[in-house]
């Protein structure tokens, strides 16, 4: 029982200093573990009760619920492994930049968006002729568009306005994608090599969707350097996210 209040106790003080630092207090990375140890402790807690209640099905659904939560613990642990090793590189010749969104405060992006804010700002210094697509649209948490915040800061950086172009209907990473890229048709714009610029537990699912819907470019990668505070939330919400995109965010039937 000790041990469950002590994994509870650390469970809420990550939630509290993830959505604190900035991540949302709507991000299921935050809150999971939080949830997760709070049922886990009230079914020891109870386990006589539920004993009683469930009768013979008792054993069987234990043996489940420690199966599928050590499946779950190792599938977590590969996928950490899988995001940390995931490489990133650099083409030769890029044509374009897209950074993707992420919180905003007004005019202020939020710590992980400025993350990739000064790694783009950092390779569009290094390439004079490199256009950047600022992608990101207006969350129910944020008074302007992501893509707003995201242009002002980058010309607070030194990059000439006219490098950059907004995208600033989008929700999700995968509309990040699909209407960067109508964007980029727009305005007759060259993207056989693709710089995706997000945080590097981002970076996988980003470069999976960004090959589905640049059928015709290459697709690189850079890792911009997530806070330590909210590593270990954005971790566990991509790992869910992840599975979601694999499975349904797919362009079909999609014009652009």
């Amino acid at each position: 029982m000790a041990l469950f209040l002590l994994l509870l106790f650390f469970a809420a003080c990550f939630a509290f200093v993830s959505i604190l630092a900035g991540a949302g207090a709507g991000n299921i990375g935050a809150w999971f573990p939080l949830v997760y140890f709070s049922l886990l402790f009230a079914a020891a807690y109870n386990k006589d009760a539920l004993g009683k209640l469930l009768k013979k099905a008792y054993r069987p659904l234990t043996a489940v619920f420690y199966t599928g939560m050590f499946s779950i613990a190792a599938a977590f642990a590969l996928f950490a492994v899988f995001i940390l090793s995931f490489p990133a590189d650099m083409p030769k010749n890029p044509d374009v930049v897209i950074v993707l969104g992420c919180q905003v405060y007004g005019d202020r992006p939020g710590d992980m968006l400025k993350s990739r804010l000064d790694a783009a700002a950092g390779i569009l210094a290094g390439y004079p002729d490199l256009i950047c697509v600022v992608s990101g649209g207006q969350g129910p948490n944020e008074t302007v568009p992501e893509a707003d915040t995201m242009e002002k800061y980058l010309i607070g950086q030194k990059t000439d306005p006219g490098r950059i172009y907004k995208e600033n209907e989008s929700s999700s990473t995968f509309l990040n994608l699909i209407l960067s890229k109508a964007k980029m048709e727009e305005n007759n714009l060259k993207y056989e090599n693709i710089i995706i610029v997000t945080n590097e537990y981002h970076i996988p699912r980003a470069v999976m969707l960004a090959k589905r819907v640049y059928t015709n470019s290459n697709i690189y990668a850079v890792k911009a350097k997530s806070p330590p505070s909210l590593f270990g939330s954005g971790l566990m919400r991509e790992f869910f996210a992840f599975v979601k995109s694999y499975i349904f965010d797919k362009p079909e039937g999609l014009s652009t």
